[in-house]
């Protein structure tokens, strides 16, 4: 019940940068162009997958991060998430020993990167996947081991002789941590989750948060972090080292941090489902931030999420010409800029070509994946952006004789408009220094030490997965 084969491939040239067996041995030639043949399906029907069930017993598991697609298969009855989250959470490690992961580093550090393979898993199961414990295991790569290979004639990979058990009373922190300056910074990035329609009303939403932490501090410190409208949420999952009890009972996130970047809890907040009062989304005794308020005083539905953009498309087709129009900006109420914003238009599936024109920012046609993406940096003062595609089609009238023919002549000459005549529009954007959900960090405080570390706090939200039905 485990990992049976690991493998660990460049996307782009599709060549093998690192594998390893737990289990009966499995062609990775096979495996790997299963994956990839999955990925260009995927890439063409805009629908994307991490499993793939081949033929027999076999399950194959798979994530990309930039160039690196990490594969791993199993034989036995193994759960899913497991797999997946394992996956990631390498991806995790090895940014943290090697900074950037490409086919060249994996290769420079090869001893490295089974040494790590050989302390997270055992007989394919994860047993250590912590960066900070790792570390004390199998130190990262420096210039000692460097000197080392030097000399010596192989990678130079340090392997601590000392008690695993005495080095680690915490498997994800050291016991022998210092620092010359001690400091904490938390980063609350949130991203916004809605389907909207054509006239810009959110028919459903959330909002997801992480809460990132960059802890350079000595000892083992008690870090206690409080949160405000934290009722608001409504899933959540934690590091390991949260103690889940405290914040059942009070909703105090106490924790003894490891050392250096780390996720430190990820939430959800969905607005409710029941239409209540208009501060039901964000409470009387909480001053509400401007986004909360522009949507009182636009009248809107307090339970959807405010969004800082607006989204307007207008599309005709016609027999074998079309014609997408979207308007595009910031609504007035919010004082923060929304940058980066980035539409991708997918078209429908009879598209031929596409001849896109823009106002402000830069619109291309990708041919292959048969969208439009429109990229503005910065929203201009004076106009609001709009963009333009004109489109050629292929004809969509039945030939004569045919099964569709019949099927307008029966509906009296009415032609169907089939789904895929419609236009999808998804949004990314940024917006720096401010949160949506209402959720902030209210008090963060560091005992069981005597200094006093420098701390900060700031906010991002992110344009998740934001989509304008035509």
């Amino acid at each position: 019940m485990g990992i049976g084969s690991l493998f660990i491939v460049n996307n782009k040239t599709e060549s093998l940068c690192a594998l390893k067996h737990w289990g009966p041995t499995v062609a990775h030639a096979a495996v790997c162009d299963k994956v990839f043949a999955s990925h260009r399906n995927s890439v063409k029907n805009n629908l994307y997958s991490d499993v793939i069930a081949t033929e027999g017993k076999q399950y194959i598991f798979h994530i990309t991060r930039a160039e690196i697609t990490y594969v791993a298969t199993t034989e036995t009855e193994t759960e899913p998430l497991m797999v997946v989250e394992f996956l990631t959470q390498l991806h995790t490690v090895l940014k943290a020993y090697f900074g950037e992961v490409t086919e060249a580093v994996l290769q420079e550090h090869h001893v490295t990167l089974y040494q790590l393979l050989d302390e997270m898993l055992d007989s394919g199961i994860p047993v250590n996947t912590h960066p900070g414990g790792l570390k004390v295991l199998v130190p990262p790569p420096n210039l000692l081991n460097r000197v080392s290979s030097t000399m010596f004639g192989h990678q130079g990979v340090l392997v601590s002789d000392q008690d695993p058990l005495k080095l680690l009373p915490l498997p994800w922190r050291s016991n022998n941590i210092k620092y010359a300056s001690n400091e904490i910074y938390l980063d609350v990035i949130e991203s916004i989750d809605a389907t909207l329609d054509t006239e810009g009303r959110v028919l459903s939403s959330a909002i997801h948060g992480t809460v990132e932490v960059n802890s350079r501090l000595s000892g083992m410190p008690d870090v206690s972090l409080s949160l405000t409208n934290s009722h608001l949420i409504e899933e959540y999952s934690f590091h390991p080292s949260v103690r889940l009890g405290r914040f059942a009972a009070d909703r105090v996130v106490s924790f003894v941090p490891a050392d250096g970047n780390f996720t430190l809890m990820s939430y959800k907040v969905r607005a409710p489902a029941d239409k209540g009062p208009p501060n039901q989304w964000q409470p009387k005794y909480v001053k509400q931030n401007p986004w909360a308020a522009s949507q009182t005083t636009q009248g809107a539905n307090a339970a959807s999420v405010p969004l800082p953009l607006y989204i307007r498309p207008q599309a005709t087709f016609g027999t074998h010409q079309g014609r997408v129009s979207i308007v595009c900006g910031t609504k007035p109420a919010f004082e923060k800029p929304v940058e980066s914003v980035s539409l991708e238009v997918r078209l429908p599936a009879r598209v031929v070509s596409a001849d896109p024109s823009a106002t402000h920012g830069m619109a291309t046609y990708d041919d292959i994946g048969n969208h439009v993406k429109w990229v503005i940096d910065k929203f201009p003062s004076d106009k609001t952006p709009c963009l333009t595609v004109q489109l050629q089609l292929e004809s969509n009238v039945p030939k004569k004789g045919s099964a569709e023919a019949a099927a307008t002549a029966a509906s009296g000459g009415k032609t169907m408009v089939s789904l895929q005549e419609l236009v999808d529009i998804h949004a990314q954007f940024s917006v720096a220094g401010v949160g949506v959900s209402g959720i902030k960090v209210e008090t963060l405080q560091v005992k069981n030490e005597k200094y006093k570390p420098s701390q900060g706090v700031r906010y991002h939200t992110r344009g998740g997965r934001i989509v304008v039905r035509t």
